[in-house]
């Protein structure tokens, strides 16, 4: 067999035209393709179709071809509190008719922060133990259920009521009720309650107090520690965690269930402004360190690059991955 040709830069200009009609979005992007382990044309043609990008474009391009074996998007349906819509993948969702955050892109591209959702559907496995906390109205959930199948168990949990209630129904309408179990508890390092707080039409911007002024709608929700939530799992094969700067304390709550998690890969929002007013970060990751922990940052071409531990502590907002092992 004929070994791949080796990248040039023409090969990786041509590759991006020809698979997602544009052109390379920079030179260092350019470079990145060089620099890939398998920097070879069939290394790159793999890395491009795997990519959220790609299999949009595919998508729209074959919306219209039954050969293709996708299903057509169903126009969204205005049910007075709520909006059926349709997730790219033709699941059903509920969604906040009023919310500036999930909602216009669920409606217009059927999905959230495509890159995220593309790591965890690469990363969980059919039959898999997994758990999505801060999980809205459950555009991961409902990746990630696809994910690991019937066989798999899916926790989610999201404290904010009026949320959780549209969650329960996508599940519902889903048929998801016999491996997906929803949580309506806030995972933190302590079982209980706190005070949250949400920002007047942006679903996606619910915390825990303390929070900014725009935060005017407040309420108590119920807290519960991982370790005592998920006291009846052997052991959680990944774990996806948004919960606007409180991530770090939601592991904290699962000491245990980390302990006995060899194989866990923690997918998680990282934003240092949200998380320091509320824990020490550098002790936390110090910890997990301890634990055997290593990191990764997705980067904007949807791979993970390792970096040190403590290396986070100068990120920018984005997504860090957290495993004792390479993931995937």
């Amino acid at each position: 067999m004929a070994e791949s040709p080796r990248l040039t830069r023409d090969l990786v200009v041509a590759a991006y035209e020809l698979l997602l009609g544009r052109a390379p979005e920079s030179e260092a992007a350019i470079q990145h393709q060089l620099a890939a382990a398998d920097a070879d044309a069939a290394g790159l043609g793999l890395r491009v179709i795997r990519s959220p990008e790609f299999r949009q474009r595919f998508a729209r391009l074959t919306a219209d071809l039954p050969s293709a074996g996708l299903v057509p998007r169903q126009p969204p349906l205005f049910l007075g509190d709520r909006v059926l819509a349709e997730t790219w993948r033709g699941q059903r969702m509920f969604l906040v008719p009023q919310d500036l955050d999930l909602t216009p892109s669920l409606l217009r591209d059927g999905h959230w922060k495509p890159r995220v959702e593309a790591l965890l559907a690469r990363l969980a496995r059919r039959g898999q133990w997994v758990a999505d906390v801060g999980a809205n109205v459950g555009p991961f959930t409902l990746a990630l259920a696809e994910a690991v199948g019937p066989e798999g168990l899916l926790d989610a949990f999201e404290p904010n009521p009026a949320v959780a209630r549209l969650l329960a129904a996508t599940l519902e309408v889903n048929n998801l009720g016999g491996h997906v179990r929803l949580h309506q508890q806030a995972a933190l390092d302590r079982t209980g309650s706190a005070g949250f707080a949400v920002v007047p039409d942006h679903a996606a911007s619910g915390a825990l107090l303390p929070a900014s002024p725009r935060h005017t709608q407040r309420l108590s929700v119920p807290t519960i520690r991982l370790d005592e939530a998920l006291a009846h799992c052997p052991a959680l094969d990944l774990l996806r965690l948004d919960t606007c700067g409180c991530e770090l304390l939601a592991l904290r709550g699962g000491e245990s269930l980390l302990a006995r998690s060899a194989g866990l890969t923690i997918v998680t929002a990282w934003s240092m402004p949200m998380m320091r007013g509320r824990v020490d970060v550098a002790a936390q990751l110090a910890w997990l360190a301890d634990q055997g922990f290593r990191a990764w940052w997705l980067n904007a071409e949807a791979a993970l690059e390792p970096l040190a531990v403590e290396a986070l502590l100068g990120m920018p907002d984005g997504e860090a991955v957290f495993c004792r092992r390479e993931p995937g």
